[in-house]
């Protein structure tokens, strides 16, 4: 298993020691009268670990945008409101009267397909940030808040703001750790990564004029450079300043994220504590093509780009500039694998495959099964093909997909995903990389050794691969792409990824498929711990146990549960719909539409009402308002069959403390 280093004590509970719920409660209530409309707070809903409320509905407040709702308001217009409205109702979120609440705001604001606006904001202090805290607040088109929801700390305003320990010491502390000999531990298999050799030290590449301005190093022995900045790092009991840094290896297999303590509490500052390394790669758990896998599908002729009627989902309403777009490079009498969206390269040459275009400008891919150049033809595929599906779900260009050029100007390009196919095994065996907004995405696709089967082959694999790109980037926000790093995010992550790696192929069957990677493992019961019936086991209380011959301590295995609840979702709306078309498009939306109002480092609970708030948006556009009561007892039903009921809870983000719950909401209550 990849190393970990977490100094924080996940289970204190701060609002125990600091004060009671009824207080906290009642806190809210005098907020409420100050700023003169209602506010609700859920004492299920407070992080125990932060002591702060991680979701805050407001009903009744001003609507201060309703003159220039829509068209005419700006980005700006929503983030000076939600920025206001956080200042003001702070105290209601758990910080202390005259306790510092900073927050600074990604400056791209993001839309649901319902309409509602999502400011993403990051909590700050002496124009550091503070790690991990990240909350979102909902804006109607009017600009009348509906909610708060994140987490948030309160940090004391006395915190240093100089490190007494050098970036360069605590660099050398960092990378000793992430250097280290590791053990890559995934279904199919393990790799041993060995370590690596620092002797020729690591040579800073910019000069940082301010604390809170990053800097960077020489990436050394090491993939690539490594960034460093300073944060604010909540450790439960008290607030360390920390430097910060992110280590690559082997080419994605391992991507390690480390905080080194740097302020005066350091017992010796020559040898500072790595206080948290967590490893941020996605690994699976996991032209002539194959649109499946070699068992399911033949090698068959698909053009390049698909019609979009060969999709599951409809078509955006208004055109969207530029898409659909070519997905293949013409140039000089060739065409390759690469284009706008994709550059699918061979990972031992790092070229593309290029074939040469008739008098008509037609080119067509046809290498011969199993060679290298098959597998780069697979996997440029399969990836435009995953690009367009997601658009047509609203994740465009100004949420932050992947691509070269963004033709709506919108969001920033230059970052395709470049997949490579490498023709022999790899460490972790497949894996992506998702970088913020602006940077290119890397996908890795090896060969399953056991098996001699190649993941770029098979459509569970790379979608369950490109999946994490997108809940990185709608979750994590178009500047960080890093939001799912508490261990219950991390497997909601998985979650996603096998969900849509079922669901759409699932689309276009008769019969639905329950079992993720059985192709390449050569195993028909896949590489999960039981098929995603609606008989799985696992629930929502057995989060952080080991019993009944299933585990849940692990990441993957707890992303099960997720997958499970989601799976079950889109078969009963499906069933109150009286249409399966139906069901999927109105899931896999509400599904999308929730990953863009889910705050970072969310719980299951977090995530489950961010779904459940998308589908009510979606009312008199996806389904009738006559539809919507079922709909919404469906979505309920689903998470409770899993322990997500109205009742469940959990103090935090972590494994630790999870309550099942099986109740449906009381009459009256509004997601």
């Amino acid at each position: 298993m990849t190393q970990l280093i977490d100094k924080r004590d996940l289970q204190y509970d701060r609002l125990a020691r600091v004060r009671g719920a009824e207080a906290f409660l009642a806190q809210t209530d005098r907020v409420a009268e100050s700023v003169h409309h209602t506010l609700i707070a859920d004492d299920s809903k407070v992080n125990r670990f932060t002591g702060h409320l991680t979701e805050l509905r407001v009903e009744g407040a001003p609507a201060d945008l309703a003159e220039r709702a829509g068209a005419e308001a700006a980005d700006g217009d929503y983030i000076v409101r939600a920025k206001e409205y956080l200042s003001s109702v702070s105290e209601a979120i758990g910080f202390a009267a005259g306790e510092p609440a900073e927050f600074e705001a990604d400056p791209k604001v993001t839309s649901t397909s319902g309409g509602m606006r999502v400011v993403s904001l990051q909590q700050t202090l002496n124009g550091i940030d503070v790690w991990g805290m990240a909350p979102k607040v909902w804006l109607r088109q009017d600009g009348t808040v509906d909610r708060v929801v994140g987490d948030t700390a309160s940090v004391p305003s006395n915190v240093p703001t100089m490190p007494a320990v050098p970036v360069e010491t605590a660099l050398a502390a960092g990378a000793a750790k992430a250097a280290e000999p590791v053990t890559i531990d995934g279904l199919f298999g393990t790799d041993e990564l060995p370590a690596l050799d620092l002797s020729e030290g690591l040579r800073r590449l910019s000069s940082q004029a301010r604390n809170d301005q990053p800097m960077t190093f020489d990436k050394g022995a090491f993939d690539e450079a490594i960034p460093a900045r300073l944060v604010y790092f909540y450790m439960g009991d008290t607030v360390r300043l920390a430097w910060s840094f992110r280590f690559s290896r082997a080419k994605g297999a391992v991507q390690y994220h480390a905080l080194v303590e740097a302020d005066e509490r350091t017992p010796d500052k020559a040898a500072p504590q790595v206080l948290y390394l967590q490893d941020l790669t996605n690994h699976v758990v996991g032209g002539l093509v194959f649109r499946q896998n070699p068992a399911e599908t033949g090698y068959a002729l698909a053009s390049f780009p698909l019609p979009l009627s060969d999709y599951p989902v409809e078509p955006p309403p208004e055109p969207l500039p530029g898409f659909p777009g070519p997905w293949a490079e013409r140039q000089n009498g060739q065409v390759a694998t690469a284009g706008n969206n994709v550059h699918a390269v061979d990972g031992d040459t790092g070229e593309s495959f290029k074939v040469g275009v008739d008098t008509s400008g037609n080119g067509v891919f046809a290498p011969n099964p199993d060679t290298p150049e098959q597998l780069v033809t697979n996997i440029f595929f399969f990836c435009n093909y995953m690009h367009d599906f997601f658009v047509m779900l609203d994740f465009t260009e100004e949420h932050g997909n992947f691509q070269t050029v963004n033709f709506s100007g919108l969001g920033h390009g230059a970052d395709p995903v470049v997949a490579l196919a490498h023709p022999g095994p790899v460490f972790g065996t497949a894996n992506m990389l998702t970088p913020p907004d602006g940077r290119a995405a890397e996908m890795n696709m090896g060969l399953v050794a056991g098996t001699g089967r190649h993941t770029a082959n098979d459509a569970h694999v790379v979608f369950h691969e490109f999946t994490h790109g997108v809940t990185n980037r709608l979750v994590g926000g178009l500047h960080d792409a890093n939001g799912l790093r508490e261990d219950q995010s991390r497997a909601m992550g998985e979650g996603w990824s096998d969900y849509f790696a079922l669901t759409i192929p699932n689309f276009f069957r008769e019969r639905e498929h329950i079992v993720v990677g059985a192709w390449v493992v050569d195993d028909p019961g896949g590489i999960r711990q039981r098929p995603y019936d609606d008989r799985y086991p696992g629930g929502f209380g057995d989060i952080g146990q080991a019993k009944g011959g299933l585990d849940y301590t692990r990441i993957h295995n707890v992303g099960e549960i997720w997958c499970a609840a989601l799976m079950e979702m889109t078969r009963r709306i499906s069933a109150e719909l009286g249409s399966k078309e139906r069901g999927y498009r109105v899931a896999w939306q509400a599904v999308v539409d929730g990953l863009k109002l889910t705050p970072k480092n969310p719980s299951f609970l977090t995530a489950r009402g961010a779904i459940l708030r998308a589908l009510k948006d979606l009312k008199g556009t996806a389904f009738t308002e006559a539809e919507y009561p079922e709909v919404r007892k469906a979505a309920w039903g689903s998470f409770a069959r899993y322990g997500m009921g109205f009742d469940a809870f959990c103090p935090n983000a972590s494994f630790f403390g999870c309550r099942a719950g099986i109740q449906l909401p009381p009459a009256g209550h509004e997601d």
